[in-house]
């Protein structure tokens, strides 16, 4: 079990005990009723809290960045954090609705509800007037965030729209963090519980304003200029260089979100190590419209915006490495080797260029920076070789079960070659890859 994910299950499961405290008599209830208002209160409190960790998760924090290795990393488990709010919302829902249902149509009997305190000058009274408002809009906003998870997930929207929804999901969340706050339950008042829930909608509800306000990434932002870019035909790739006059620095392997006129930011890995000139490297590949018409659309000296850098893919460990490379997962590593040109007594290391297009002018200038970078390259041609397997790397790789693995390429590619390893008895901590997947 991975560090996040213990992190993940003490949370919950915290939360869980807290929830038992403020229900002493749960196991004496005999009254149907009584169960689902319990249950009612414990999975909209885990939702809230599971949507409160998912909404922070989406700020770009450097404190977060670290904690889960990597931005990458961090919106992944934003993606399942959220995908599980929902799932438990949507039994907190049918919790809600359905017995309402039955006792419209006679099948189970309309409970009799206490009046809570009758002192009108008690927070109480402040409060209860606000639960049923509480109550309908809440209602509606999860039937609104369930309609955009199911659009981001689907994909089938554009960049610029997938952003949109989640800014429309801040605003659902605005709704039911007060539906949240409002309906705790007021036997729960004297106990933790209810602190932990306040402070983890407060938390959320931060995070959804800091949204809504376009703060995130803020920090980060600079202003750049096109210096030059050409086009690798062959391999479909924009090779695009930038003037960042105010850059403070990043590590190889990072990356960037670059925003292009009329477009949102989009996340690439910068191709060059830092020189402290201010100048970037970014290699795009053409992958659908918006990076298809990049190049008709740059010009020299066109201002654009970058944001950055992010990213925990620093080959930072001091054990003899190996480096793979699928596609255009190259650039991440035109960075290391331009930064071990001038390393003294850097790790040993081997790098496996994996790509179905090979341009011979990009190919040599590889092979130029590996030989100064001490780096021992092999080329695959996959339109006429085999892909790279765990087999072929025990025969070439003397070392490999002593090999830290960094991998940058398709997802399919990385599972694929992490299966034949793990089989081969190789030690996946060591593995280490770029999910640069940010929807």
């Amino acid at each position: 079990m991975s560090k996040t994910t213990a992190s993940i299950s003490l949370f919950i499961a915290l939360l869980s005990l807290l929830w038992l405290q403020a229900e002493p008599n749960l196991l004496s209830f005999e009254n149907f009723f009584q169960w689902r208002s319990a249950l009612i209160q414990y999975s909209g409190m885990l939702a809230v809290g599971l949507m409160s960790l998912t909404m922070l998760l989406a700020l770009r924090l450097p404190f977060i960045e670290q904690l889960t290795k990597g931005l990458d990393k961090s919106y992944r488990l934003h993606k399942y954090l959220g995908i599980a709010a929902v799932v438990t919302g949507a039994v907190h829902w049918l919790l809600a609705i359905i017995p309402k249902q039955l006792v419209r149509a006679g099948v189970l009997d309309k409970p009799v509800r206490g009046s809570g305190p009758n002192n009108p000058d008690s927070l109480y009274a402040l409060v209860k007037p606000l639960r049923e408002l509480a109550e309908h809009v809440g209602e509606w906003a999860f039937y609104g965030i369930v309609v955009l998870v199911i659009v981001a997930l689907l994909g089938v929207i554009r960049y610029k729209g997938f952003r949109f929804s989640h800014k429309l999901m801040s605003v659902a969340f605005l709704v039911i963090a007060f539906h949240s706050a409002v309906l705790i339950k007021h036997s729960y008042w004297p106990y933790p519980i209810t602190y932990v829930c306040l402070a983890l909608i407060w938390v959320g509800s931060v995070a959804a304003i800091y949204s809504l306000l376009g703060r995130i990434g803020k920090t980060k932002q600079h202003t750049a200029k096109v210096a030059n870019f050409r086009l690798l035909p062959k391999d479909k790739v924009l090779d695009l260089r930038l003037s960042v006059p105010s850059w403070h620095g990043h590590n190889s392997g990072q990356f960037a979100f670059v925003g292009f006129p009329g477009e949102e930011p989009h996340p690439f890995t910068i191709a060059s190590t830092h020189t402290g000139t201010g100048q970037l490297r970014f290699m795009i590949k053409e992958l659908g419209d918006f990076t298809a018409n990049l190049k008709n659309r740059l010009s020299i000296g066109q201002e654009l915006k970058i944001e950055g850098p992010y990213g925990n893919f620093d080959f930072s460990d001091t054990a003899p490495q190996l480096w793979i490379a699928g596609g255009i997962g190259i650039a991440a590593f035109t960075a290391i080797l331009q930064q071990r040109q001038t390393m003294d007594k850097p790790p040993l290391a081997k790098l496996y260029y994996c790509s179905e297009t090979i341009e011979a002018k990009f190919i040599e200038e590889l092979q130029h920076l590996a030989n100064g970078a001490q780096v021992d390259l092999k080329i695959i041609d996959n339109s006429s070789q085999a892909f790279l397997n765990a087999n072929q790397l025990l025969r070439e790789v003397d070392d490999l079960m002593q090999r830290s693995i960094w991998f940058c390429g398709p997802s399919k590619f990385s599972q694929c070659l992490q299966n034949d390893l793990a089989k081969q008895g190789y030690n996946l901590n060591q593995f280490h890859n770029e999910l640069f997947e940010m929807r």
